[in-house]
């Protein structure tokens, strides 16, 4: 099963991307989806993320990689998980740089059951 990531914009996106390929448990799981270029630009929009999530502990390891990258970013930025039903869950930076890590822990295995596949 594959989920969809977007984050800001395309620059957001790289450097997510740069952070879930180096997730072993993620390596060769994440792909890009490009919308066509408009006719002022010179090639494709980075328009996605998507990444493969399957058994094996890859939906836990995205969660993880998802959490620990929003801590990091000064802004407050908002990444949004669909699944290929067309549900979907959004976590925020300024809703995880203040939890403590108990809570985080929890909310971090919630979010993988929800990327789990059926």
């Amino acid at each position: 099963m594959d989920v969809s990531i977007t984050a800001g914009d395309a620059d957001t996106l790289r450097g997510l991307r740069s952070w879930l390929v180096d997730e072993p448990a993620l390596r060769g799981r994440v792909t890009t989806r490009d919308s066509p270029p408009a006719d002022d630009k010179l090639g494709p929009m980075l328009e996605a993320l998507v990444v493969a999530v399957g058994p094996g502990g890859a939906a836990a390891a995205l969660v993880t990689v998802l959490v620990t990258w929003l801590r990091q970013q000064r802004a407050d930025i908002t990444v949004k998980v669909e699944r290929p039903d067309g549900s979907s869950f959004e976590i925020t930076a300024s809703r995880v740089k203040g939890v403590d890590m108990a809570a985080l822990r929890t909310e971090m295995e919630r979010l993988a059951r929800e990327i789990e596949p059926p």
